[in-house]
């Protein structure tokens, strides 16, 4: 049951004792339906009834009709306050960082390096998962299937009931914004679900919808005291270029499987200012890149603009453009398909990847990779939530949504031993769903130098860790090849 489903329940059980209550002083509390001289109250009832029904039904007809979920207009504002205050008292931790840009096939590349984060506290860890409510034996249905798995949640949750410094507010009916307390990028936030919910299953689409309400109040945004610029039809005119102050963007991002560099089990969705991203670019003579002196954009956005982009990463990316006027059932239609679409090319790239099986047992071999992939393929056109079966990074701008699948966290940076003339391990370079946004991060000083020295060996970082992004020609045949074994077994 999702969210709706069930504030829908709850709401309409509370309206029928409601009508109950207040249609108590006509129906006799002693009535009985077995009594045959009662017709007269048995007509009442009855009547009644229909009432309640059709007072349900007009209370649920409202429900459909939910307003959208709406961030405050001065949530800018109320999250840079909520950090300078949190800085201040220590309840957030900043890092700052030195930032390059590498050339990764023409496209700019942000690696960042912050000498504190040696010093970076461990924040706690989860110390299990417990279940809350009172036990009880196990219990079937009267079909005997078993019945819903109580609800779990860790014993330290950072975002149950957040403390008062960590929280910017609440966002109605289903989720709160809170601070980021490790930040490297200034007036980091997050948006968690009130609830315990799995930050390994598929989003909501609640989840969507709170998160295009943060973005939409960012992008509308026109600072204390300012107006925008719109044109007759309320649109924001182009070229209205202005400060931070006014149209912020927002880059959000999501973390979902083992490979994903996810951290907490609690679902989270992680937003952050665009223009706070660029501070220290400006500063850094390498900010022009090999070809036409192209500044930094957010990687996502560039995938909708320049369809060569998507071609040139080393691994694959499935992108859709948004508009504002997407509805929510929309827009989480675009997050499915986007899933849909990579989950389809890792069950490929692990099929291709299988060792040739001898010829004794190739065709047994191909029955079984076939009926397998079958089925996964069946899972994807029906999965609308539950567990997803693999580790992707989603992002998220006014403008785009973009998912990665991931086969890997990172992989180990490693440097020639001037002296023994071997490959040394010098460290790893571990991303998350920021590598949409055009950006790395490395946490010692060896790395980093390591990595500006050979900046080609960034692109060949990313290539670890999600699947190759192979030639239109190359995966074509991979595809025809598939289809001709199937054939085969006809």
């Amino acid at each position: 049951m999702n969210q709706h489903q069930g504030t829908s329940a709850r709401a309409t059980h509370d309206l029928i004792e409601a009508i109950r209550d207040d249609q108590s002083q006509t129906i006799d509390p002693t009535f009985s339906e077995l009594s045959p001289d009662n017709g007269q109250r048995a007509a009442t009832r009855e009547h009644t009834q229909k009432l309640i029904e059709q007072r349900i039904a007009l209370q649920m007809t409202d429900m459909d009709a939910m307003p959208p979920i709406k961030a405050p207009p001065n949530l800018p504002e109320l999250v840079r306050a909520a950090f300078n205050k949190a800085r201040a008292s220590g309840d957030v931790n900043f890092y700052p960082t030195q930032v390059t840009l590498v050339d990764v096939n023409s496209i700019p590349f942000q690696l960042r390096f912050s000498p504190s984060l040696a010093n970076k506290p461990k924040a706690p860890k989860p110390l299990g998962i417990i279940d809350h409510r009172v036990p009880s034996p196990p219990s079937t249905t009267s079909v005997g299937s078993p019945l819903p798995t109580p609800k779990k949640k860790l014993v330290f949750d950072p975002f149950d009931n957040p403390l008062p410094s960590m929280l910017v507010c609440p966002l109605p009916p289903h989720h709160n914004l809170v601070l980021n307390k490790f930040a490297i990028v200034p007036e980091h936030f997050i948006l968690s679900t009130r609830e315990y919910k799995e930050q390994t299953h598929l989003l909501e689409q609640s989840d969507l919808e709170a998160t295009r309400a943060c973005i939409e109040a960012y992008q509308q945004y026109a600072g204390p005291g300012g107006e925008e610029k719109k044109d007759e039809a309320g649109k924001r005119k182009e070229g209205d270029e202005r400060e931070e102050e006014t149209g912020s963007k927002l880059y959000a991002f999501f973390n979902c499987g083992e490979h994903s560099g996810a951290s907490q089990p609690h679902r989270h969705l992680q937003l952050l200012v665009v223009q706070k991203m660029r501070e220290g670019l400006l500063e850094d003579v390498e900010t022009e890149t090999k070809e036409g002196n192209k500044m930094w954009e957010v990687l996502a956005q560039w995938l909708i603009e320049d369809k060569e982009t998507e071609k040139k990463l080393p691994f694959q990316t499935f992108a859709e453009r948004l508009t504002p006027e997407m509805t929510g059932e929309e827009l989480h239609g675009v997050y499915l398909g986007l899933y849909r679409r990579a989950r389809e090319v890792v069950r490929e790239y692990q099929l291709s990847s299988q060792p040739q099986p001898s010829s004794q047992t190739q065709t047994q071999s191909r029955q079984t990779s076939t009926a397998a992939g079958t089925a996964a393929g069946e899972v994807d056109e029906i999965q609308t939530g539950g567990e997803a079966t693999i580790s992707y990074n989603l992002a998220m701008t006014r403008d785009v949504m973009v998912i990665i699948p991931r086969l890997a966290e990172g992989a180990a940076i490693v440097e020639k031993n001037l002296e023994s003339g071997e490959e040394e391990v010098v460290g790893k370079l571990a991303l998350n769903g920021t590598v949409l946004a055009g950006t790395a991060l490395v946490k010692s000083q060896r790395e980093w130098d390591v990595l500006r020295r050979n900046p080609s060996r960034v692109g060949e970082l990313l290539g670890c860790i999600g699947v190759p992004n192979e030639p239109e020609w190359v995966k074509e045949a991979k595809r025809e090849g598939r289809r001709e074994e199937r054939r085969g077994l006809l």
